[in-house]
């Protein structure tokens, strides 16, 4: 019997047109599991002044709960004051 073959998605990258794929002025979004039996999960990983990558992990069941605290907080940043 042959194993059925196909392509996932599973990595985005979020940032300005002009900027190369692997610029560190982006974010990239990916679909990671680690093997530790703890299934999949979201990995969001930016890089900082130092281009030290920082990675958040998200676990589908707590997205909806993060999700509205994220929405909430960008409603409620102030702009910048000239």
């Amino acid at each position: 019997m042959s194993k059925i073959i196909t392509t996932r998605s599973v990595k985005w990258v979020v940032g300005a047109v002009d900027e190369p794929v692997f610029s560190d002025a982006l974010t990239s979004v990916a679909i990671v599991d680690e093997g530790d039996g703890a299934g999949e999960h979201v990995q969001v990983s930016q890089a900082d002044a130092d281009g030290i990558t920082m990675h958040v992990k998200i676990s589908p069941d707590e997205w909806p709960e993060l999700q509205n605290a994220i929405s909430h907080a960008v409603r409620m940043c102030q702009e910048a004051k000239p």
